[in-house]
C-alpha cells in the first residue's frame, strides 16, 4: 500500500501548529506519522500478505530511515501482528531536528488494534519532545469513540460519534490489497486521523500508476508509483510512494515545507538506526522583511504576499480578516494584507457576535486547554487579583503575567499544551499563546490562538525577518482583540501576519498547520507601504 495509509493514524495533538519563529515542528510530525510499513531489501522474494487470512503472529516488521534536504534525521520501525482475530500495528519514530542553535529530539509510538476485517477497535500514541510527554489512548465502541489524554497525572476525555465507514492502519492496507495495485485504478476511502479530525474520518484518494525507477545510494531501484491525497475541510496533503509487486512501499515522499521533501527509504535495522544528523529548519523558512521595522511605533503595514513560483497556488486568498487584518485578493493569486495596530482605548463596543455553541467552544477546556486544571485555576486567579471589571485591563494583566511566568524562552519545546507550560515555565511562543488562551478561558475571555509570521530585527546570524509565530485573542466588547506574550505585546505591532485561527477544540493542531503548508517556504513578502 501507499505510504500514508499502510499507518494512517495520526498521534493526536502533535501536527502542526508553527510555533515561536522556526518551522512547523508539529507540522514536520504529522508528515513523519503518516509513514508506512517498509519492505527492507532481503535476498529472498517479498511474500504477499493475504488480506483475509494473515498469519498469527507478527508478519510485517520493517524499518525506514528518515531523510530531509538530502540529510539523515532519524529513522522508523512499522509492524503488525496478529493475535487470534484482532490485528495490532505499531509504529515507532526516532528523529532529530534542528532550530538555529538548538536542537529538538522527537520520539513517537503510536498503535492501533483492528479486527480482522479492518474495523477500528482502539488507538494510541506516547510522544516525548524535550520535555513534552503526553499520551492518547481512544477506544471505539457502541459507535462511539472515547479519547483519553493523560498528562502530569492528569486525564482529559472526549467523546464523539465514530463515522461507521472509518478505516485506520490495517484496514486502509487491507483494502488496498484488495483492490490490488493495477495500474489506473482509482478509488477514496474514509480514514480515521485523529490528527486531523477527532469528530469524524476524511477523505483518502490513492491513484495507481506505472512502475518508475529512482535511485538511492547510488542503486539503482524500481517501483510502482502510487498518490495518496488526503481530504479534509482543513485542507489537503498529497504523499508519493514507490511499492514493490507486495504493496510494500520501497520509498515514500511527502513535502517538508521549505526544506525540500521528507523522505523515507526502506532499510535493515541496523542501516535505519545509524547516525543520523539534524538538519537546520529554522533559517530555511525565514522571510526577509527587507526593511527595519520598530515595532513600538509602526501603526499601519501594508504588505504585498505572492507565491514564489507562479506554478504553485500558496492559497494566499485563504488568509482570514481579523481586527487588525484585512485581505484584497491581486492578480496572479497574489494578497495585500493591511495590518493596523488596534488602540484599546479606541475600541468601540458591539453586540457579541458570538453563538452560544461558540462561545461554549472559546470558554471550554480541550485537550492542549484543560481549564479544570487546579494550577491553570491557581494561576489564572493570581494573574488577576482583586475584582477589575476593565476586560482589556485584564486582559494586560494575564499578558504580562504570562510574559513573566515563562522563564525558560527556548526553542527546545515542539507545542506543549497549557498545563505542560504551567509546571515547566519553558517554551517559546506557541507555549506562551496557549497558557495565556487558558487563563483568559478561566477568568471568562473567550480565547482562541492566530499562526502566522511576526517580525523580529535578529534572529540567530540573520537580520530583519519574518518567523512563523503564534499568539492569542481574546474576544472583549464584540471584537476578537490579539495579545501576544511572547512579544510583550498588548496591544499588538502590525509586524505580523495571521494565517490561520484555532479555538484548539478538534484535533488540537491540524486546523492551524494544514492552512500553513501551501505557504511555508513557497511565498514571497513585500513591504509595500509603512505608518
Amino acid at each position: 500500500m501507499t505510504f500514508a495509509l499502510r499507518s494512517s493514524f495520526f498521534p493526536p495533538l502533535r501536527a502542526s501548529v508553527p510555533p515561536c519563529l522556526r518551522a512547523s515542528l508539529p507540522l514536520l510530525a504529522l508528515l513523519f506519522c503518516c509513514s508506512p510499513s517498509f519492505a527492507a531489501p532481503v535476498a529472498e522474494p517479498p511474500r504477499a500478505i493475504d488480506p483475509n487470512n494473515p498469519p498469527q503472529g507478527r508478519f510485517s516488521d520493517e524499518w525506514m530511515e528518515l531523510y530531509m534536504g538530502g540529510s539523515k534525521v532519524g529513522y522508523g520501525q512499522a509492524s503488525m501482528t496478529r493475535e487470534g482475530d484482532l490485528i495490532q500495528t505499531r509504529t515507532t519514530f526516532r528523529l532529530k531536528l534542528g532550530r538555529a542553535d538548538q536542537a529538538v529530539q522527537i520520539q513517537m509510538d503510536q498503535n492501533t488494534t483492528e479486527s480482522l476485517d479492518g474495523r477500528p477497535r482502539a488507538f494510541g500514541s506516547e510522544m516525548d519532545a524535550s520535555v513534552m510527554k503526553t499520551a492518547t489512548k481512544g477506544t471505539i465502541a457502541d459507535g462511539k469513540v472515547t479519547i483519553i489524554t493523560s498528562q502530569y497525572g492528569m486525564e482529559q476525555k472526549q467523546v464523539f460519534d465514530f463515522p461507521a465507514d472509518a478505516l485506520m492502519s490495517w484496514g486502509m492496507y487491507r483494502e488496498s490489497l484488495l483492490r490490488g495495485f493495477k495500474p489506473g485504478t482509482t478509488y477514496t476511502l474514509r480514514t480515521y486521523a485523529p490528527e486531523l479530525r477527532l469528530d469524524d474520518a476524511v477523505s483518502a484518494t490513492t491513484a495507481v500508476g506505472d512502475w518508475e525507477e529512482f535511485e538511492h545510494r547510488r542503486r539503482k531501484l524500481k517501483g510502482q508509483k502510487v498518490i495518496v491525497k488526503l481530504e479534509s475541510p482543513l485542507g489537503s496533503m498529497e504523499m508519493v510512494s514507490w511499492i514493490d509487486p507486495t504493496g510494500r512501499p520501497l520509498k515514500a515522499k511527502v513535502p517538508a515545507p521549505g526544506v525540500g521533501d521528507m523522505e523515507m527509504i526502506a532499510s535493515d535495522q541496523a542501516t535505519a538506526m545509524a547516525d543520523f544528523v539534524p538538519p537546520e529548519i529554522f533559517m530555511t523558512t525565514a522571510i526577509k522583511a527587507g526593511r527595519k521595522i520598530d515595532r513600538a511605533k509602526v501603526n499601519t503595514i501594508k504588505y504585498r504576499l505572492a507565491s514564489k513560483d507562479a506554478a504553485i497556488d500558496a492559497r494566499l486568498h485563504e488568509m482570514p480578516n481579523t481586527e487588525m487584518q484585512r485581505v484584497t485578493p491581486l492578480d496572479g493569486g497574489a494578497v495585500e494584507a493591511t495590518v493596523k495596530r488596534v488602540p484599546h482605548r479606541s475600541v468601540e463596543p458591539a453586540p457579541s457576535a458570538l453563538t452560544n455553541a461558540e462561545r461554549a467552544e472559546y470558554l471550554g477546556d480541550n485537550l492542549m486547554m484543560n481549564t479544570k486544571d487546579p494550577l491553570l485555576q491557581k494561576l489564572a486567579h493570581r494573574a488577576t487579583p482583586g475584582d477589575e471589571s476593565n476586560l482589556y485591563a485584564v486582559a494586560d494583566k494575564l499578558r504580562r503575567f504570562v510574559t513573566e511566568y515563562v522563564e525558560n524562552k527556548n526553542l527546545n519545546i515542539g507545542f506543549a499544551t497549557a498545563s505542560e507550560v504551567a509546571r515547566t515555565k519553558e517554551g517559546d511562543c506557541s507555549e506562551h499563546a496557549v497558557l495565556l488562551a487558558a487563563l483568559g478561558r478561566i477568568n471568562g475571555l473567550p480565547s482562541r490562538v492566530v499562526a502566522g509570521l511576526a517580525y523580529v530585527p535578529l534572529f540567530g546570524n540573520e537580520d530583519d525577518i519574518f518567523g512563523y509565530h503564534m499568539w492569542t485573542q481574546f474576544y472583549i466588547d464584540g471584537r476578537w482583540i490579539d495579545v501576544d506574550a511572547a512579544l510583550r505585546e498588548t496591544e499588538c505591532s502590525p509586524a505580523r501576519i495571521a494565517f490561520a485561527i484555532s479555538s484548539l477544540q478538534n484535533a488540537g493542531l491540524a486546523d492551524l498547520s494544514l492552512p500553513l503548508l501551501s505557504k511555508i517556504g513557497a511565498i514571497s513578502l513585500e513591504i509595500r507601504e509603512m505608518e
